[in-house]
């Protein structure tokens, strides 16, 4: 009987009051720690006064998640009512990391995979995978060492890129197709594809979504540079872009998985995505 007591199975603590979702990441993030994703507001370069801005504008739509806006007011200790800037700030931030963790329901309980810094003191990466129980309780399976997040700074699939042939998508441009790109006095050339490329999207990636007052419409990573060298993502509402001018700007949630990019031959590396001139990022 004494060897049974000393060798039996321990018994599961009891199961808690269930956390929503959103209580649930928090949970995950307080154990684990925090998700490195590509932030819209800082990759590849902060922009100041980007964050703070966008953090107000998003104000009104997080707050009508009732859900998550109580998630993170409790959990960022944020006054019930009407917030300063700086709070929406908190509370924009709190909002990004929610969005950048993905939980996955299995059976009554959630698993979780995402990338943390190493506590190691140098600039390393943990891929942690784990589970939370629907009251909070966080296992961890696994330490992982990864590299930093692949954020990418390409184009949306469906993207049309023009070729003396016609416009083709994106996802089909291979190697030594010919495209237009610009000469170095900017005229328009047909030129051979040196290289293509494409980037796995992380969980939250946003994208720029902007259209132009003749029409033209564009949807890609805000890292991405126009032909002139601007990125997508510092642009506004009426900045002139590409012999137009922007009339509508905004960040929105990518569907697919990844991101696709192209590089012409040529002295410019140019091309045009939608009908609007863009650099690559691929290495010439």
């Amino acid at each position: 009987m004494l060897a049974l007591v000393a060798c039996g199975s321990a018994t599961p603590a009891p199961v808690g009051s269930p956390l929503s979702v959103d209580q649930l990441k928090f949970a995950v993030i307080d154990s684990v720690g925090v998700p490195v994703y590509c932030d819209p507001d800082s990759y590849p370069i902060a922009r100041q006064g980007g964050e703070q801005a966008t953090a107000i504008a998003q104000y009104p739509n997080i707050q009508a998640d009732s859900t998550v806006y109580a998630a993170i007011v409790a959990h960022e200790h944020l006054p019930s009512g009407e917030l300063t800037d700086g709070q929406k700030l908190v509370l924009y931030r709190a909002w990004k990391l929610l969005r950048a963790l993905t939980l996955t329901q299995s059976g009554s309980d959630y698993s979780f995979q995402y990338r943390v810094l190493s506590k190691t003191g140098t600039a390393s990466y943990l891929m942690v995978a784990g589970a939370v129980r629907v009251d909070g309780v966080v296992t961890i399976g696994s330490r992982t060492p990864t590299g930093a997040p692949p954020c990418p700074i390409c184009l949306a699939a469906a993207t049309l890129i023009s070729t003396p042939d016609g416009s083709l998508r994106v996802t089909d441009i291979k190697p030594g197709e010919l495209v237009w790109t610009a000469a170095s006095d900017g005229t328009r050339i047909a030129a051979p594809v040196l290289e293509v490329g494409s980037a796995a999207v992380p969980a939250g990636h946003l994208m720029v979504h902007l259209v132009l007052g003749d029409g033209r419409e564009l949807l890609a990573s805000p890292g991405h540079r126009t032909a002139d060298g601007r990125q997508l993502g510092s642009l506004a509402r009426g900045d002139a872009l590409d012999g137009s001018s922007i009339i509508q700007w905004e960040l929105v949630p990518y569907a697919a998985d990844r991101t696709y990019d192209l590089l012409p031959a040529g002295p410019t590396g140019t091309y045009w995505a939608d009908g609007i001139q863009l650099s690559s990022t691929l290495s010439r």
